[in-house]
């Protein structure tokens, strides 16, 4: 089987190692430990090799748990946003939006104000009510018990407040946690062992190689290029595409909903309903296209 199928030395070890062990599955632990490796990528790489040559199969898990983000550290010691507000409402004989803005800073009142309003916070005549206090209470128990709670793996957790959580910035973070295992196909099995010897490989040709003539006698090690590689990451988002984002999520996090219209709008939509001057710049040819017949 080995004089049929080219393998790299690394890949012969693990596969020798593999046929030597009495057990099915063979954890990436395992096979570090049998080939005495200490670098996982030699390791994941001999697998891969034996993988697409069809001698072993790969099973992979994921597992996701849930960790508080910068913010969420911050929550946990000082209390959610949105919380903190609520206490400050409460305590207030006269809350109106006026005393809240004074009394938390712009970044705060804001986006708090706006999960209020989720919870069923609504002004009226700029004071601060709420008709439900009791499920606006037990929704802010639920979020700090969620948060208490962290670590944890995401299939223990409420999907609802992980959906919460995922949409607000920093609170929490997702990590990821990778385990694989390999076990002998039937060709892998048939594979005997005595043909596993690991060999001196040359995969780069020196002048030094080629002056001395040992290139001769040598085995050179084989790259199938058909494999799919990593696709090289470049490039990133124009700066002012992520200015847009930020304003698009700082406003999106106080409340506000997003609409899709069309890009053609009237003069009247565009510019006199936000009272800008006959006058003014933005009406000009050079600012504003205008369109004849906006259908077509």
């Amino acid at each position: 089987m080995t004089d049929e199928i080219s393998l790299t030395n690394p890949e012969r070890r693990m596969l020798r190692a593999m046929l030597a062990s009495p057990v099915d599955s063979h954890t990436l632990e395992q096979v570090m430990d049998a080939c005495d490796w200490s670098d996982q990528a030699i390791a994941v790489g001999a697998g891969q090799g034996l993988t697409d040559k069809g001698l072993v199969e790969l099973t992979e898990r994921v597992r996701r748990t849930i960790h508080p983000g910068k913010e969420g550290h911050n929550a946990i010691a000082n209390g959610l946003l949105e919380e903190r507000l609520w206490v400050w409402i409460s305590s207030q004989e006269n809350p109106t939006m006026t005393k809240l803005q004074a009394k938390f800073q712009r970044h705060e009142a804001g986006p708090g104000v706006g999960l209020l309003k989720k919870l069923g916070v609504q002004l009226d005549s700029g004071t601060f009510v709420c008709e439900d206090t009791s499920s606006l209470k037990s929704e802010l128990q639920a979020r700090n018990m969620f948060l208490a709670s962290l670590p944890a793996d995401e299939q223990d957790l409420s999907e609802r407040l992980l959906a919460h959580f995922k949409g607000r910035k920093e609170l929490i973070e997702v990590v990821e946690h990778r385990s694989r295992a390999w076990s002998l196909t039937d060709a892998g099995r048939g594979t005997s062992a005595d043909g596993l010897e690991e060999r001196k490989q040359i995969s780069e040709i020196t002048p030094e190689l080629l002056q001395s003539g040992e290139w001769k006698d040598a085995e050179f090690r084989s790259f199938d290029v058909t494999l799919e590689s990593t696709t090289p990451r470049t490039g990133r988002s124009h700066p002012m595409q992520e200015l847009i984002e930020r304003i698009r999520r700082i406003f999106l996090e106080m409340g506000f909903s997003e609409l899709v219209d069309d890009y053609v709008q009237t003069a009247g939509w565009n510019m006199d309903a936000l009272f800008i001057p006959q006058d003014h710049p933005a009406r000009e040819m050079q600012d504003t296209f205008y369109l004849e017949d906006p259908k077509s």
